[in-house]
């Protein structure tokens, strides 16, 4: 995204004496009790962990999004799919059409239709598709658009706007102009940016400030998931601060670490610190670690791949690692690596080297007790099931997912579907079905039933009232992993459903009646109908 340094710099973009109430912020008052805009709630949902001097942990309200998907997104989560996965979108005619008519109309002075056209353009398209677009009009039109009209709008959007693509705009289109020594609009460009799904937004107006460097840094200390991301990409290692930050904090996200990774490792000098004569102190050692660990899951971006000398890194890390007293996240990136590649004869002996060791069992064995490292006790062979079937008395909710453990043993399967039968509101959850996947906290007893008859289908017969309830929760991903389950039954038998569970059966022909999901209702249909697969 191109920046032009003296776009409408004649205007100096409005004094505070050109200012008018309507455009002056810094009156806001602070004892509202319903914000009346994105910046106010933002501001106000920041102050409690700006006080504590903690990461921002809230999300912007349903309402203010321009929902175009039928799956509903973590603040910062489209714009960042879009970033790292989307290729360049082509906008229609009608959009560019909307587009061109709300800058228009920004620039004639009518703040409050331009804001409505911004927000219906924005559920056209979201912002983060139409950037480049929504600037190269504004740049080859500059000469017939007043600088201070569009400033107006902009200041507006970002300031007095609830919806969010509304605002998103109003930063982009201030990307383009001059705000330096303005610290009022600083100061909303930065508030806003503490929220992940403004976060990229405000870095890019950043960009282009004297001090911007350190208001990123700023933003990514102070964000946790997308908006960390973004920062820390465009965030420039200039100080032996940001450096050292970006080693040991860098890859710490609620997405995926791996989005960091290369850019962490390349910043950071990550690599002169563990090739470098002078030993590492333990939090450089562990911010290696989790960097390279991450480095290994090239699944979203590239990673391990585009380290230069990448298998030397592996090989001088694991013989750093043989050398000190390990912990388990230690021990877990270790077995990593090994799995990464074990064609590699050196990698492989030194990670067998540490892995075998008594004292790596010692920790895992504890590791376990605590939810952790199960994996890894299952490889070294670590009888650990007791210690699972406990964590799951103790916390269903919580490790669920951890009956996979348990499945492949007849003893403690049997204990794991008990648990669920007897810990599970089985008849409460039966209900009306419908269409939706089931993502929301009311839901969390539906996920947990999902946990363990996702592996019934290899043991007919076991855990049927399980699949009776899952055959009638209202999310469709129970109704299809329910089926997938009888599927497993009767082809294991091979035998159809009518004759092997008579009584299931005949909920099934009901249950097909009322199913609201097509492509559920035709898998009911085939059970059915009989269909068994060879």
């Amino acid at each position: 995204m191109g920046f032009l340094d003296d776009l409408f710099a004649e205007s100096k973009y409005l004094n505070k004496d050109k200012q008018s109430k309507a455009e002056n912020i810094a009156d806001t008052n602070n004892n509202y009790t319903q914000p009346q805009s994105l910046y106010e709630y933002i501001k106000a949902s920041a102050e409690p962990f700006l006080e504590a001097h903690k990461v921002m942990e809230f999300s912007l309200p349903p309402d203010s999004k321009s929902e175009n998907s039928p799956l509903p997104f973590a603040d910062g989560a489209y714009d960042g799919i879009a970033m790292y996965h989307m290729g360049a979108s082509t906008m229609s005619d009608e959009t560019k059409e909307l587009m061109i008519k709300a800058v228009q109309t920004a620039s004639n002075g009518d703040i409050e239709a331009a804001e409505k056209l911004f927000t219906e353009l924005g559920k056209a398209e979201r912002a983060i598709r139409l950037i480049d677009e929504l600037q190269d009009y504004i740049i080859a039109n500059r000469d017939s658009i007043p600088a201070e009209e569009l400033y107006r709008f902009a200041v507006h959007a970002i300031t007095k706007s609830w919806d969010v693509e509304c605002v998103k705009f109003g930063l982009s289109i201030l990307e383009l102009l001059n705000i330096e020594d303005n610290e009022e609009i600083r100061n909303v460009v930065t508030v806003l940016g503490l929220s992940e799904e403004f976060t990229l937004f405000s870095v890019f107006v950043m960009l282009r400030w004297k001090d911007g460097n350190e208001k990123i840094a700023y933003l990514a200390r102070m964000t946790h998931g997308w908006g960390r991301i973004h920062a820390i990409e465009r965030l420039e290692a200039n100080t032996e601060k940001i450096r050292k930050w970006l080693l040991r904090e860098g890859v710490h996200n609620t997405v995926m670490p791996s989005y960091s990774a290369l850019t962490c490792w390349n910043k950071s000098g990550a690599a002169e610190l563990l090739f470098g004569d002078e030993p590492l102190s333990d939090e450089d050692f562990h911010g290696i670690r989790d960097i390279i660990d991450a480095l290994l899951d090239e699944g979203p971006c590239a990673g391990i791949s585009r380290v230069e000398n990448a298998g030397e890194v592996l090989v001088e890390f694991l013989k750093t690692a043989s050398s000190r007293e390990l912990d388990i996240e230690d021990y877990e990136a270790v077995r990593n690596i090994r799995n990464y590649d074990e064609e590699k004869g050196n990698v492989t002996a030194l990670c067998a080297e540490i892995l075998s060791s008594e004292k790596c069992r010692e920790c895992v064995t504890l590791a376990v007790k605590d939810g952790k490292a199960i994996e890894l006790a299952n490889e070294l062979g670590i009888d650990c099931k007791a210690d699972v079937l406990r964590l799951m008395e103790t916390d269903l909710e919580k490790h669920c997912y951890l009956c996979v453990h348990l499945m492949s043993d007849n003893e403690y399967r049997a204990k794991a579907i008990k648990l669920f039968r007897e810990k599970l509101p089985l008849d409460e959850m039966k209900a009306a079905p419908a269409t939706e996947l089931g993502l929301g906290r009311e839901f969390k007893m539906q996920r947990c039933l999902d946990a363990i008859v996702q592996y019934l289908d290899g043991y007919p017969f076991e855990g049927t009232e399980m699949i009776e309830t899952a055959l009638q929760c209202a999310p469709t991903r129970n109704r299809n992993i329910a089926l997938k389950a009888l599927r497993g039954w009767v082809n294991a038998k091979q035998m159809p459903l009518e004759k092997l569970l008579p009584e299931m059966f005949g909920l099934l022909k009901k249950l097909k009646e009322i199913e609201p999901d097509e492509k559920v209702r035709e898998k009911m249909e085939k059970l059915i109908n009989g269909e068994i697969a060879e």
